[in-house]
């Protein structure tokens, strides 16, 4: 099982936040569409995903969550998360989960926005006769780049642990041992 260290998009969610940093063209609610895709080492899977945010987390329950996941850990932080407010959701077909953290930041011209549910949104290879148990990988995180047009790319853990530890205070660990691509992020204009 490979642990993988978040991306820079991530690290807000382990770095003390200045005060101001998610007033950044704060554009929510809005909505993206994303293709996704994985592939294993006898099938792969692609599929639309959406991903609405309804308003992204504020400064105080961002503290929250930090102070949970450096104290306590995977348990601390999913038991704290599952107490903050719903900001979203993330639907995949007709299964459909709340999000409950949502931060984005500037990166150059484009913005970095990531989100974390409060429950899985599936487990890729969960069904296979040698599948690893299930237990501990709680949340579901999507990170993605959009440009000033609307259009991104990114990552998907569709199925995740978070501990503390690694380069920058944080890693994930994906039941699938490796991320869903979003090939194409879409934002949606209204």
């Amino acid at each position: 099982m490979a642990l993988r260290a978040l991306t820079a998009s991530f690290i807000v969610l382990v770095s003390v936040v200045t005060a101001g940093s998610q007033s950044w063209k704060n554009t929510a609610p809005e909505s993206f569409n994303a293709t996704g895709q994985i592939l294993g080492s006898t099938a792969g899977v692609a599929s639309s995903i959406d991903i609405k945010i309804d308003r992204y987390t504020s400064d105080a329950d961002h503290t929250v969550l930090v102070a949970a996941i450096k104290s306590g850990g995977h348990a601390a932080f999913v038991e704290a998360l599952r107490k903050a407010p719903q900001v979203g959701t993330v639907t995949i077909g007709d299964r459909s989960v709340a999000v409950r953290w949502a931060r984005q930041q500037p990166q150059g011209q484009d913005r970095r926005v990531a989100v974390v549910t409060d429950q899985p949104v599936f487990f890729f290879g969960g069904g296979a006769l040698d599948a690893k148990p299930t237990a501990g990988f709680d949340v579901a995180l999507v990170e993605f780049t959009i440009d000033s047009v609307g259009l991104g790319k990114g990552t998907m853990a569709p199925a995740a642990h978070l501990k503390p530890g690694g380069a920058i205070g944080v890693e994930v660990e994906d039941y699938a041992g490796k991320r869903v691509t979003l090939t194409t992020v879409r934002r949606n204009m209204s």
